[in-house]
C-alpha cells in the first residue's frame, strides 16, 4: 500500500458513535463492530430479572454478517505524483455506531452494527398521576 502523508486544516465533529473511526491517513485495515440492546420507557419502572440479557432470545445478535463478495480480476495502477491528501475544511454532523469516516487509503474496511431498541412507552393518558377527589 501506498504510503501518504493526510494534511486537515480544520475538522470539527458534532459526534462521533460507539465503535466509529475518526481515520486520517492511510492504513491496511479498519475493523468496527458494535452490538446494542436498549430499553427505552415512558416511565421509570425496573423489574427484578432486567440485566440478564439471553441472546438466543434475540436473532439479530446470533445471525452471521453479511459480508461483500470481494472484486476479482480487477488490475489497477496508480501514480502519486504528489503524495499528500489536502483537505481545507471538513464539518461533520455525526458518524454513527461502528461507522467510519476516512482521509486516506485503505486496503480493508469492515463495519458490523447491530441494535435492538424496544420502546414500552404508554399513552399520554396513562402516565398523568392519579387525581385524589
Amino acid at each position: 500500500m501506498l504510503k501518504r502523508i493526510s494534511r486537515i486544516r480544520v475538522i470539527k465533529f458534532n459526534s462521533l458513535g460507539i465503535a466509529s473511526v475518526f481515520q486520517a491517513g492511510d492504513t491496511n485495515e479498519i475493523d468496527m463492530s458494535v452490538k446494542v440492546f436498549a430499553v427505552q420507557r415512558s416511565l421509570s419502572t425496573f423489574y427484578h430479572n432486567e440485566g440478564s440479557f439471553n441472546r438466543k432470545e434475540y436473532q439479530i445478535f446470533e445471525q452471521q454478517a453479511v459480508k461483500p463478495i470481494p472484486e476479482t480480476g480487477v488490475e489497477s495502477a496508480f501514480c502519486h505524483e504528489v503524495p499528500v491528501i489536502h483537505v481545507r475544511n471538513i464539518k461533520i454532523q455525526g458518524v454513527s455506531a461502528s461507522s467510519v469516516f476516512h482521509a486516506g487509503a485503505s486496503s480493508i474496511v469492515r463495519g458490523d452494527a447491530r441494535l435492538k431498541h424496544i420502546r414500552q412507552i404508554q399513552s399520554p393518558r396513562s402516565q398523568s398521576p392519579a387525581k385524589n377527589i
